[in-house]
């Protein structure tokens, strides 16, 4: 469908037959606009623009809450005379549909809006602006800008709308939102409330450990050789329990709330004994929110690398599959490393099914995502992830670098105020020989300036630390200042 008569356009979705609803009409001015939103930014930025589009949302605001709303807006349409005033209507239009669906937002949070084809087609995803207590705690003089004309080509900015719109047709992975537990909810609030604060812990177990690593030369072709996790070496199970159970020990005496692992780290073996500890030995629910890595898995119709978060009592509530498989060029297989996951200098891809579902829980510290390594620092998601304005990530990776992982948690922070925490596999910087210093294994990013990134070991594996550790700001005990 072509936007470039923005007046014929507006005019074909007001007069459509059967006529829109007020969400298809929100959600088709919200493509529109999006369409000419440097033209917007333009015309806004003048005075005389500005005042007549503050008259113009003055007259239109209560035409759209009449019972014959649509019929109304058709007549103040076509005394719209060109190209300019029609697009400066559409975009004061979608503005007052914002403010009156925000009135409504609880009937339409994750709401879906899909247009006729004979204005374009495609399902849009209506998203409320999620919590944002890390953010929040960041001082003001060291938030990072994002103000109106701070992103220059984000609409929402610059027509200060209050909903996310996802164009669902657009992207190739689909968004599965959905409420964290309820129980895990209260509490995580409550802690957030009572002291002013999180601690966060980042476990890379298992560097000197084995796994079992299968791989099949007989399917290689241009990507290489498919290979897969299998398990960790059996003789290596007993180590890799006791380090599980030190690593929540210590999580209990430091209080963790929340504790990520590595990318294929916890086999389904030490993924279930995981679960028992959390079950029968976490009293005290520290952690209360366990990322426990992923692993390969059988998912029926193939395998998968799937990330699996746990609530402090070991109950399952959320399942994560990678959505874009890891390629291994020939020229990065060592010879350690070919031995281990049964590679040549043809090298390798990951043996997975790859995923077309990001799942997203909206929870009391903000909308958390738990991506896999290539999928936070790839392009795949990476629009996804602004137009649903995630904005609490824990990452499980299994990298050679890191620096990737901090590009994209920069870029995160600047468009959605996003927090990132990510912990890397030490056990595959041991196998390509990097020493597994603080950098290479754990990232910390808060949006804001002058940030204190340093994690503190807890152990040789276990790293921790406190939002407001991160920010420099006093500790506290009960909301009183230490």
């Amino acid at each position: 469908m072509r936007y470039d008569a923005p007046r014929d356009l507006l005019l074909a979705a007001l007069t459509h037959e059967p006529g829109l609803n007020r969400l298809e009409v929100h959600a088709f001015l919200h493509r529109l606009c999006g369409r000419h939103v440097i033209e917007l930014q333009n015309c806004l930025r003048e005075p005389l623009w500005e005042r007549w589009a503050g008259v113009l949302q003055g007259q239109l605001g209560p035409l759209c809450r009449q019972a014959d709303w649509l019929a109304l807006l058709v007549r103040e349409a076509r005394a719209v005379a060109d190209a300019d005033r029609a697009l400066v209507f559409a975009a004061v239009l979608l503005r007052v549909l914002d403010k009156v669906h925000i009135q409504r937002g609880r009937d339409f949070r994750a709401a879906r809006a899909s247009l006729p084809p004979a204005l374009g087609g495609g399902t849009t995803l209506f998203l409320a602006p999620p919590e944002s207590p890390i953010a929040d705690l960041v001082p003001e003089s060291r938030r990072l800008g994002r103000g109106r004309g701070d992103l220059k080509s984000d609409l929402r900015n610059v027509l200060e709308l209050w909903w996310y719109l996802v164009p669902l047709d657009r992207h190739t992975v689909r968004p599965n939102i959905q409420p964290l537990d309820a129980s895990i909810s209260r509490e995580m609030a409550h802690r957030l409330r009572r002291q002013g604060d999180l601690r966060i812990g980042l476990a890379s177990p298992f560097d000197d450990l084995r796994y079992v690593v299968r791989s099949d030369p007989a399917r290689c072709g241009g990507r290489g050789i498919p290979y897969r996790f299998a398990e960790i070496s059996p003789d290596c199970l007993a180590l890799a329990r006791a380090a599980l159970q030190e690593t929540l020990h210590l999580c209990a005496a430091h209080q963790i709330d929340v504790l990520c692992f590595p990318e294929l780290t916890l086999d389904g073996s030490l993924l279930h004994h995981l679960q028992l500890l959390l079950k029968l030995q976490n009293p005290s629910r520290h952690p209360l929110l366990v990322v426990a890595g992923s692993f390969h898995a059988d998912a029926g119709k193939g395998w998968v690398n799937r990330c699996r978060v746990l609530g402090g009592s070991g109950e399952p509530l959320s399942t994560q599959d990678k959505c874009a498989a890891y390629n291994l060029p020939g020229a990065q297989v060592t010879p350690h490393l070919g031995q281990t996951l049964g590679l040549d200098e043809r090298g390798g891809y990951e043996d997975i099914e790859q995923s077309t579902v990001l799942e997203i829980l909206d929870t009391p510290l903000g909308r958390l995502a738990t991506p896999i390594c290539l999928d936070f620092c790839g392009e795949q998601l990476r629009d996804l992830l602004v137009d649903a304005c995630v904005n609490l990530f824990f990452v499980p990776a299994m990298t050679p670098r890191m620096e990737p992982f901090l590009d994209r948690a920069r870029d995160l922070g600047t468009q959605n105020r996003a927090t990132t925490f990510a912990v890397n596999s030490s056990w595959l910087l041991q196998q390509i020989g990097v020493s597994p210093v603080l950098e290479s294994v754990v990232l910390a990013y808060l949006p804001a300036r002058k940030l204190d990134s340093t994690l503190r070991p807890l152990s040789s594996s276990l790293y921790s630390c406190s939002i407001r550790e991160l920010l420099g700001l006093p500790l506290t005990v009960h909301g009183a200042t230490l």
